[in-house]
Formats: structure tokens, sequence, C-alpha cells
């Protein structure tokens, strides 16, 4: 049985096609921060959202698709903070440094985008890596430094898109887990990153 009930969710004449999804979406957000991510069911999140359990499955083909969703969707709400941080920095240099940094930092803070740290071994951490999600976010997040860098001619001839996504998702989970392990010493991470990340992107 659900763990609680919830009125009904308007008609659907007074929705648009997005609003059902979205509602399950934030159903989810806040049942998680009620029971913790493992012990959170469809069926918590369907009772929540004033949906069946059914008509969550319309939008969400299980759990580990619904999980992706609103970690992808906390892991943009980050992306648009950190874009205007990011902007301040006048070399793609220091965009990158600085921007792995905030992201890391903000991101092991976050009750959901910290899921990421502790995906090893879960069916969740298969379908995330399957789905390459990490890469999209990456591309969706780091493509408007790197166009304007191209543009200007600040950016190193050959570096492949997809390979630069595939590093900095990387590094930016390697970072979340070193700070949130490690002693959180931002200014030891940022001199690591200054002499072995830096210079890749230096026209």
């Amino acid at each position: 049985m659900p763990r609680a009930s919830r009125t009904a969710i308007p008609s659907a004449a007074t929705q648009t096609d997005d609003e059902p999804r979205a509602r399950v979406l934030a159903a989810a957000g806040r049942c998680i921060e009620r029971y913790g991510i493992s012990k959170t069911t469809m069926e918590d999140i369907a009772a929540e959202a004033g949906m069946s359990r059914p008509s969550v499955y319309r939008y969400f083909a299980d759990r580990d698709d619904l999980l992706i969703a609103l970690i992808s969707e906390r892991s943009r709400a980050l992306s648009d903070k950190a874009h205007k941080f990011i902007s301040r920095q006048k070399t793609l240099p220091d965009q990158v440094v600085e921007g792995l940094l905030y992201l890391a930092d903000h991101g092991r803070r976050d009750p959901f985008t910290r899921h990421l740290l502790n995906l090893d071994g879960t069916s969740l951490a298969r379908r995330w890596a399957a789905s390459r999600t990490s890469e999209t976010l990456t591309a969706e997040f780091w493509d408007r430094f790197l166009d304007a860098a191209a543009a200007n001619k600040e950016l190193p001839p050959g570096m492949s898109r997809p390979d630069i996504h595939l590093w900095l998702a990387n590094l930016g989970l390697m970072l979340m887990r070193g700070l949130e392990e490690g002693d959180g010493d931002l200014q030891r991470y940022r001199s690591i990153l200054r002499r072995f990340v830096a210079p890749a992107f230096a026209a």
C-alpha cells in the first residue's frame, strides 16, 4: 500500500502534456527527501502525485528511468546557476577550471545530484552509463563556452567534442567524489586542475 494519499490531480482537460510528467518528477523529489532514494517506490511516487501507478508508467518506463530524469532535471537547474558564475571568467582555461570546481562542489551538496556518487553496482548506474546522460548534460553545459572559444580561435585545433564531453563528465564526477570523501580542499583541487587540465584548453 502507498504510504500516503493525495488529492486527485486536475482533469486532463486543464493540463498541458508536460504537466503530469512534471508533477511526477516533483512528487519523486519529495518522496526521496522523505524516505531516501533506496526506499522510495513507484507506489509512493504515484500516491504523492495523486495518480495511479499505471499512470506514472505512461511517462516513465520504470523507476530508474524516472530517477535519471529527476537527476538530469536537478543537474540542469544547477547548470543555470553555474553559467552565470563561469561567464565571469575571462579565458576558456579559467572557465573550465572554475566551472568544474563549481559543479563538483555544489553538485555534491545537492540532495539529488549527490546520488551520482553512490551509483556503483546498481541497476541505475548501468542505466545511467548506457544512456550517456552524463555526456549529454556535459555537452549542454559546456558547448556554449566551447563554441565561443572556437569562434574566437581560442580553442586548440583537433579537439574532438565528444572526447571533451566524456573527459569533462568524468573529471566532474571524480572531483565530486574527491571533495566528498577527502578534506574538501578546493584550493588543492584548483591547483591540480590548473597544472593538468587547463593547459589542454590553452590556445
